[in-house]
């Protein structure tokens, strides 16, 4: 693997060639929640990371499994979990998982991280049915009830509800080599923590997506994104449903940008939305795009781009601040391509 050095020179010349030298970028934007602006904090500790899990609970956020590159410059995937402590503003590793994912399901209830389906290693990255919980206070991780037969998926969207994780689309496989294969999915299931079981009753998806994102906000799951069989197939649809009355999924204003293998979080009521992958208008097929959907109003707006334009990492809402970190900014997993970066909204 490329030193970590060497990285941060190419990738700096990446970043340059993408035109978001920090001289030109606007820092602040005001929305009717007011302004943002982007801070940089301590890269990834144990380095580039894409495709992983993001999960965030009390002042932790996880970085779990994804892929890497080793030291023949080959994608790997790898079971490596880390944290980053707010408070403490430092990178900390925790227990591996016990098998290697990448486009890990992950999620955080009541003070556990959950790895809720993903994508194992191969010529075509298929789903794994495991399923696992990890407790800080003992720094391990126990196996769960698997995914129901049929429902096995990675890259799906996420939320929490009460003790409950909710998963929409996803992929059952994706396949690194031509012809690149990788439909979406219109399931929906859910898992309850608190009782070890699932429920796979659930609407599907009015439409089939995978690298897709979402969230909760009140009691309504948001599906926002994702793409269709490709990275070039995207939906820009917003899609919605009631977690106390889960009858059937009602389909709001459209995200302004449509892309797929992009991160969402939600701060109140307003939900943020992060880059992706496959925009044909630059060299390396990355949306540098920030956008904001406000659940009261059903309205969207444009904010200042990404520091650093990427896809395939997580979001995650904490302290007031949505945390990023790691990613790949250019498209699938090309040479260089994944980064380390740690930006906070």
């Amino acid at each position: 693997m490329l030193s970590f050095t060497i990285q941060t020179m190419i990738v700096s010349a990446l970043l340059a060639d993408f035109g978001v030298a920090s001289a030109i970028i606007p820092k602040t934007s005001t929305t009717a929640k007011g302004k943002t602006h982007w801070t940089r904090h301590d890269s990834i500790g144990l380095g580039p990371r894409q495709e992983h899990g993001v999960a965030g609970f009390d002042d932790q956020i996880f970085v779990v499994g994804g892929v890497r590159y080793d030291n023949n410059n080959t994608v790997e995937t790898v079971n490596l979990v880390e944290y980053y402590t707010i408070k403490e503003q430092k990178w900390h590793v925790a227990a591996p998982l016990p098998q290697a994912v990448n486009h890990a399901n992950a999620a955080a209830v009541d003070g556990k991280v959950y790895v809720l389906g993903s994508l194992a290693a191969g010529v075509n990255w298929t789903a794994l049915p495991e399923t696992y919980v990890y407790t800080s206070g003992n720094d391990s991780w126990t196996a769960l009830a698997p995914m129901p037969e049929g429902t096995a998926r990675g890259a799906s969207a996420i939320g929490v509800y009460n003790d409950a994780v909710y998963l929409a689309g996803g992929q059952l496989y994706l396949e690194i080599v031509p012809p690149y294969q990788q439909p979406g999915l219109d399931l929906v299931s859910s898992y309850n923590t608190t009782s070890n079981t699932w429920n796979t009753a659930l609407p599907r998806l009015p439409q089939a997506r995978q690298h897709v994102s979402g969230t909760v906000v009140g009691s309504t799951f948001y599906v926002i994104g994702g793409r269709k069989f490709d990275i070039h197939s995207f939906h820009n649809t917003t899609s919605a449903l009631n977690l106390n009355n889960p009858t059937e999924w009602r389909e709001m204003a459209q995200m302004p940008t449509a892309r797929g293998s992009l991160a969402c979080a939600a701060l109140e009521t307003v939900i943020y939305c992060f880059g992706g992958e496959g925009d044909a208008s630059n060299e390396y097929e990355i949306f540098g795009q920030v956008e904001a959907y406000d659940t009261v109003t059903d309205t969207w707006s444009s904010l200042p781009p990404m520091e650093v334009p990427r896809h395939g990492t997580g979001a995650v809402a904490l302290a007031g601040k949505i945390w990023i970190p790691g990613g790949g900014v250019k498209t699938a997993m090309a040479p260089v391509g994944i980064v380390d970066s740690f930006e906070v909204l």
